[in-house]
């Protein structure tokens, strides 16, 4: 019972630190679920959100058929290097040869603009059904990638079948 007691405050807090919906273009857009990454146990690295197209399912965000935002806020630094090797790990991992070569040209642009995070930041991939994938940093949108093509492969990184945290992709998706 005190380590129930213990742990309520920490989950609260987690709660919180996202508000229940964001704009986007305008739009109201509610979140579908969050969850905190840790490394380890002990290293908790940052909180995700999902802010979905209202009444979205979560079927529809895996196959890309409504819009949605992917938001982190960071809990510390993380280098860019560190952060691009485990994006290409992922996308190994859940994609194949063909589909990864599909995309290399953006994932190429993207984490060339990508940057290390500090403690605090917020960063986001932001899909707009029909239209593509706008990447940013603390509210900097930094670069668009026109199409589906590459969201939907792209984001396998946490919402495909071997995302980086079974726990991170159902919770997010409000299981």
């Amino acid at each position: 019972m005190l380590l129930i007691a213990a742990l309520l405050p920490v989950s609260s807090v987690r709660a919180a630190v996202f508000a229940e919906s964001t704009a986007i273009e305008g739009v109201s857009y509610p979140k579908m679920g969050a969850h905190r990454v840790t490394h380890k146990m002990f290293f908790k690295l940052y909180d995700a959100a999902l802010f979905t197209a209202a009444g979205a399912t979560a079927e529809q965000v895996l196959t890309r058929n409504c819009s949605f935002r992917l938001e982190f806020r960071y809990l510390r630094s993380i280098s860019k290097a560190t952060i691009l090797k485990s994006a290409d790990h992922m996308l190994a991992k859940n994609l194949s040869s063909e589909d990864r070569s599909r995309i290399t040209a953006d994932t190429e642009q993207l984490h060339a603009i990508y940057r290390s995070v500090r403690r605090g930041d917020v960063s986001s991939l932001t899909y707009i059904a029909g239209s593509g994938t706008t990447f940013a940093i603390n509210g900097e949108q930094l670069i668009t990638i026109a199409g589906k093509e590459f969201a939907q492969h792209y984001l396998q990184i946490w919402l495909g079948e071997r995302p980086i945290s079974l726990q991170l992709r159902d919770r997010l998706l409000g299981k």
